[in-house]
């Protein structure tokens, strides 16, 4: 397992007394993008190189890729699938739960889940969020949990983890299995053990706007040896990916990361955005980041490919500077707006966050979407819904009803300067003081 610093709130230099946000050293003159999408480094190079090795589906990556990242998280045993939700999927195949079995999900998440489970048969179940982490609430999760609960999935939301160890504990108490989601939490942990390792499986997405990104794909940490055999086992039925596949990845990858470099989303997606700003469909359409077409496996099965675990190996490499520079750029952006934003943090001493999207709550969130963006910041916001209208669920879920009308995320990621990180506080500063919020 590895040893990652205890997490901090405050960074030197980084209060508003010090590199403030009245203080910006040089003017922005581009927007900023809600996010960055990169294609991974010599992605073109590495398909070519494995196809002409004959290493492009199989080869001796897949296994190294599942040792190394074992060995990060601090699991036995890590298992590549063909998605994150691919990976949800073959751990309840796995569990082979009875039909009607009880599952419980957050109430506030990416839908994906709880529909999954559902589709699959069982009887969803949520426990309601708080709004401090937007992870299951514990206290809520005391509530709904029973001797008939046989899973329960915890999601560390946004990168920042939830209060898992005592989510763990009830767990535990009532005989029943933990699955950590971790899609957005590579690199997070609680007192030096990383998210990923507290339940009985954990799983990770390899999507394009991840801190791994493979194109697609994911994988699942376990310590069940038992577990593990069978979805590796499961996975290894899936059909293998072709050519038409690498390229569509390829192409789209490519697209994602030109429409969000800094001169072409200036030139031609931001005035786009402004054109769509106010019309239904394309507010939904450019700022939701989910569809209901989503709720789908369609895309999300097939066979990981070797090529893709080279990607990832090669990433492993070099992503904790960038996970560091992420912190440091979300923790500056909160330390100078804490006085007028309220912002998902775990102020547990112990907790280690990566930020993968700095996110606040705002009570007028898509006014303040819509005056950002005419200031020049793109946001984002309904990634993650409230799921508890997927079936019929007694008791109050307050805490998701809310996030999913005030959730707002910012951009922090680590390309952007100080300079830019500051620049962007100046203007969030503006609109709440504008709007009196």
């Amino acid at each position: 397992m590895h040893t990652v610093p205890v997490s901090y709130r405050r960074c030197g230099g980084c209060s508003r007394s010090g590199l403030g946000v009245g203080k910006i050293r040089e003017r922005r003159t581009l927007p900023v993008a809600r996010q960055r999408i990169h294609l991974p480094p010599r992605a073109w190079r590495r398909a070519v190189k494995s196809a002409l090795g004959g290493e492009l589906w199989v080869g001796d990556s897949i296994a190294e890729l599942e040792n190394a990242f074992a060995q990060f998280i601090g699991t036995p045993d890590a298992v590549v699938v063909p998605s994150g939700r691919a990976g949800l999927r073959f751990i309840f195949e796995a569990l082979d739960l009875e039909p009607g079995a009880e599952v419980i999900c957050s109430a506030f998440a990416y839908p994906v889940v709880p529909h999954l489970a559902r589709t699959l048969g069982y009887d969803v179940r949520f426990a309601d969020i708080e709004l401090d982490t937007l992870g299951m609430d514990p206290a809520a999760l005391e509530r709904v949990i029973s001797d008939r609960t046989r899973v329960v999935i915890a999601t560390h939301l946004y990168g920042v983890p939830c209060r898992i160890r005592e989510i763990r504990d009830l767990v535990e108490a009532h005989g029943a299995t933990l699955v950590e989601d971790c899609a957005h939490c590579y690199g997070a942990s609680i007192a030096g053990q990383s998210a990923g390792s507290f339940g009985g499986f954990g799983y990770f997405s390899f999507e394009t706007s991840k801190p791994i990104n493979t194109m697609g794909g994911g994988i699942v940490t376990t310590a069940d040896a038992a577990m593990a055999k069978r979805i590796r086992e499961i996975a290894a039925k899936q059909e293998s990916k072709d050519l038409a596949w690498l390229r569509k990845r390829l192409f789209k990858t490519s697209f994602e990361a030109t429409v969000t470099h800094p001169l072409p989303f200036s030139l031609g997606v931001y005035p786009a955005l402004r054109l769509l700003q106010g019309k239904d469909e394309g507010d939904d359409r450019f700022a939701s980041g989910y569809q209901p077409d989503e709720t789908t496996m369609q895309g999300r099965m097939g066979r990981f490919t070797n090529y893709q675990a080279t990607l990832a190996l090669d990433q492993m490499q070099h992503v904790l500077p960038q996970l560091e520079r992420r912190i440091r750029n979300a923790e500056r952006l909160m330390n100078g707006l804490e006085d007028v934003v309220r912002f998902q943090s775990n102020d547990d001493p112990e907790v280690r966050s990566d930020y993968m999207l700095v996110t606040a709550l705002f009570p007028r969130m898509e006014e303040v979407s819509r005056r950002l963006l005419k200031l020049g910041v793109d946001s984002k916001h309904h990634y993650m819904r409230d799921c508890t209208a997927i079936g019929e669920h007694g008791g109050s879920f307050a805490n998701a009803e809310r996030a999913e009308r005030e959730v707002l995320h910012l951009p922090a990621y680590p390309e952007l300067s100080d300079a830019s990180i500051d620049w962007i506080a100046e203007r969030v500063r503006r609109v709440v003081e504008e709007l009196g919020d």
